[in-house]
């Protein structure tokens, strides 16, 4: 189920973002900052180019890209 970013809490969303920028960026702040990963995360789910998807199973939210689960922008 893909979840409209609005619908979380400005904590929950930021803590989504935060997770995304560690998992798929790591701790290197060398290539962009921390705050930088953060706002070009935030700009690509305005976009649609990422998105929030929750599972009903593992009662959990991941940003993804919208590509890689198959949907247009």
């Amino acid at each position: 189920m893909i979840i409209d970013p609005s619908f979380l809490s400005p904590d929950a969303l930021d803590g989504l973002i935060n997770d995304y920028c560690l998992r798929d960026w790591g701790l290197n702040d060398v290539e962009a900052p921390l705050e930088t990963r953060k706002s070009q995360v935030q700009q690509a789910l305005k976009q649609g180019k990422l998105v929030i998807q929750y599972s009903e199973e593992e009662e959990s939210a991941h940003i993804m890209s919208a590509d890689s689960l198959g949907l247009d922008n």
